[in-house]
């Protein structure tokens, strides 16, 4: 079997890659052989290469393998493996807080070793949490404890299970099997840009959720973690428990942390503590909407509307005047916008996809990187109201979490205080023009009301959003700014502005048995980082116990898929 890259042509109506009938003959042609020498070839990634519009392309690798070769099974491993009923060992139970794609694969690793543990979330399974989804948009009813960000399967179930990540860990290829083994669509494992749809992956979750019962675990949903049991007689202190929302408490340990990045009370409870934690960069912006019909014109050319290419996505960068990076963010092509709150009285956006990419309109962010230095936009009074957690605590390192509070406040006013969203045509924002009244047809829920979003973030980034807008417009992406456009504010948690440090053996530096994880830890972005970050913080746990896991890295032929 040999590896190699081929290039196919894209046509409209054409074949898909895998059936296109100059497959086999140009795979030979790269490698030096006869048509008849090859007996087939299996495509290992594919994706389509749209940069010369009137040459676009299917740039494939695949596998090769010669007349009279055996290609390898296409067996894909059990979904928890060794298949035996989880217990306890060496006194170990972990407790996982978080049931997001971290602290979901964390799981996965402890059934995988046979080791029972106790996983907790603030929010609702995927059904009662879909009901309160539907309350906030249709209805303006925000549940703070279960929501877009908080309940099964996190932030990630309503970002649409984006999988693309510019990673190349080894063990991307481990986190896509296993999906696909909790019925995600093989395809998957070959697209350049893989994509599950939230439809999918409620669906997925319910099925995850039993096996992880069925192995051993203890599941608590509709349950809040407020408080750490520490023992401060040790050096350093450690953790070996929680306390509930009711006062109850959860014994054993270590405690895996991986609340994702919008538990703001989580990271008050911590700074509380002194558990050791630092500001970090994140952007910050707001998320525009166009007709996919004019993304897929402007990315596709004449293969704009074709079934087998699909929806257009888009990605956009520019550093503007001053340095600061602008670019898109979170890209869902035939997508809705959403309200991403977690806090009443406050207000952000995000983006999501169902699995056909149907809508009829694209959105993605528009963001400006900020740096940790830059967060004197917040004042100690921004977080919560409260200014005892304000410039002062921990060191200034939830300064960034009362900017966003406070962006979030501003917004929420701005639309009328019952969520709906404040809204520009995205070229008025470009040009600081009001915007007297918006189009009729968008995606977001509970509706837009014409609104300065200009005015609603910090003037030095609105005008380095302004400029990379317009030069997106001339420089990348003819029509970003036109009419049809709509910006929608504002985009806050595109990752968290907080790290939770960590040393070698990923435990907490301040607090032995802690071990913060994934995006809310500031470790990880997005599905995939954070599944690997949560499996090997399992794997952690698990070394020091003396516990091996049977599962470990990825084979040396799964990395080289992702070269």
């Amino acid at each position: 079997m040999q590896t190699v890259d081929v290039r196919l042509p894209a046509e409209p109506g054409g074949p898909t890659p895998e059936t296109h009938p100059e497959l086999l003959a140009l795979t030979a042609e790269a490698l030096g052989l006869a048509p008849a020498d090859l007996g087939c070839v299996a495509v290992r990634r594919r994706s389509l290469d749209v940069r010369r519009r009137r040459e676009p392309a299917w740039v494939l690798r695949v596998d090769a393998f010669l007349a009279g070769e055996t290609p390898p099974g296409d067996q894909l491993p059990p979904l928890v493996r060794p298949r035996h009923l989880a217990k306890k060992s060496n006194g170990l139970h972990p407790i996982i807080v978080g049931a997001g794609p971290a602290g979901l694969f964390a799981l996965l690793a402890f059934a995988d070793a046979g080791i029972a543990c106790t996983l907790i979330d603030r929010g609702g399974p995927v059904e009662t949490r879909n009901l309160a989804v539907r309350d906030l948009r249709v209805h303006g009813q925000l549940n703070p404890e279960s929501n877009l960000c908080f309940g099964e399967g996190g932030a990630g179930t309503y970002s649409d299970g984006k999988l693309y990540t510019r990673s190349k860990h080894p063990r991307v290829r481990e986190v896509y099997e296993r999906l696909v083994a909790l019925g995600a669509g093989r395809d998957i494992l070959v697209q350049a840009h893989p994509h599950i749809g939230t439809n999918r992956l409620i669906k997925m979750l319910k099925v995850l959720r039993e096996a992880m019962l069925e192995a051993g675990h203890t599941l608590h949903f509709g349950r809040r973690v407020d408080d750490l049991l520490i023992d401060t007689t040790t050096s350093p202190a450690s953790v070996h428990g929680v306390i509930l929302d009711d006062g109850s408490e959860v014994r054993g340990g270590p405690v895996i942390l991986a609340t994702g990045h919008s538990a703001r009370d989580t990271y008050r409870m911590l700074a509380g503590h002194g558990v050791a934690m630092e500001r970090k960069d994140f952007a910050v912006g707001a998320r525009v909407e166009h007709p996919q019909a004019l993304v897929d014109k402007v990315q596709l050319g004449h293969l704009a509307g074709d079934p087998v290419v699909g929806p257009a996505e888009y990605f956009v960068a520019q550093t503007v005047p001053g340095g600061r990076g602008v670019y898109s963010f979170c890209m869902c092509p035939g997508g809705f916008i959403l309200p991403s709150p977690t806090t009443p009285g406050c207000l952000n956006v995000n983006g999501m996809s169902n699995s056909n990419r149907g809508s009829g309109y694209a959105n993605a962010a528009l963001v400006a990187q900020l740096k940790a230095s830059e967060f004197y936009f917040a004042k100690p009074g921004d977080l919560d109201g409260d200014p005892e957690f304000g410039a002062h605590v921990a060191g200034g390192a939830l300064l960034g979490v009362a900017l966003q509070n406070r962006l979030e406040k501003a917004c929420f006013v701005a639309g009328g205080q019952n969520y709906s969203a404040p809204a520009q045509y995205l070229g008025d924002f470009a040009q600081g023009r009001d915007t007297p009244e918006l189009p009729a047809h968008y995606t977001y829920r509970p509706g837009l009301v014409p609104g300065r979003i200009d005015q609603l973030l910090p003037p030095r980034l609105v005008r380095d959003l302004q400029q990379g807008a317009r030069q997106i417009d001339r420089l990348q992406f003819r029509g970003y700014l036109s009419r049809e456009a709509v910006i929608v504010g504002v985009e806050t948690t595109t990752s968290s502005p907080v790290r939770l440090i960590r040393g070698a053996d990923r435990q907490s530096v301040s607090h032995a048995g802690l071990y913060p994880c994934a995006e809310g830890a500031g470790y990880a972005g997005g599905i995939v980082s954070s599944a690997i970050d949560g499996l090997e913080a399992a794997e952690a746990i698990l070394a020091a116990a003396g516990v091996v896991s049977p599962v470990g890295a990825s084979s040396a032929a799964d990395a080289r898929s992702l070269e």
